[in-house]
């Protein structure tokens, strides 16, 4: 008899998966911002006197903050931007060296990323953004948050292995196959009661 595998035995610490939720969230509330503020912003030409330029610089800003903010979900998910050529050629110890490599290399640059966001986070500089009079050194906080919450996922992935999917539990024999309809026999076998 074949022995389940759960896919929780493989899952991530909770800490990982709440802060893999809490990035989700706050993806998810820039992304309705920005559609509040370019639905603001196409229903201010129909209304009569000016409109509020704000609302397209802070839509600009929302949306390179929500890129930076879902960086380190994406990476936790294989979700970034990869060679997947190589993902279909490698298997088995060269596709865990490939994407080792990757990864310790995503955690180099994010590293360095990191550190020139928090050098304009921490200058003394007097800009200000046009519209808002924002400072600009406010507007590097969040891409600092995601460079180094990537940078951090980037180290788990180098010695954590790839995450199994959610789902039902999988064989230890192998995945079942097709004719079978996902029910564990083969075409033709009667249920054991």
């Amino acid at each position: 008899m074949a022995e389940h595998v759960t896919p929780s035995a493989t899952r991530r610490p909770a800490a990982l998966r709440m802060l893999s939720a809490a990035e989700a969230v706050a993806g998810g509330l820039l992304l309705a911002l920005i559609f509040v503020l370019v639905l603001t912003q196409a229903l201010q030409r129909y209304l009569p006197g000016g409109g509020w330029v704000w609302t397209g610089e802070l839509a600009r800003y929302g949306l390179v903050w929500m890129t930076f903010a879902m960086c380190g979900h994406l990476t936790a998910r294989d979700g970034h931007i990869t060679l997947k050529l190589i993902d279909t050629v490698a298997r088995g110890r060269l596709l865990r060296l490939v994407r080792i490599f990757a990864n310790a290399m995503v955690a180099v640059v994010c590293l360095n990323l990191a550190y020139e966001a928090y050098t304009l986070v921490t200058s003394d500089s007097p800009q200000v953004s046009p519209a808002m009079e924002m400072p600009l050194r406010w507007f590097y906080v969040i891409p600092l948050a995601g460079l180094v919450l990537t940078a951090v996922r980037s180290v788990v992935a180098v010695f954590l292995p790839e995450p199994e999917p959610d789902g039902p539990p999988v064989h230890a024999s192998g995945p079942e196959s097709e004719e079978s309809g996902g029910s564990g026999r083969t075409k033709g076998e009667e249920p054991r009661a």
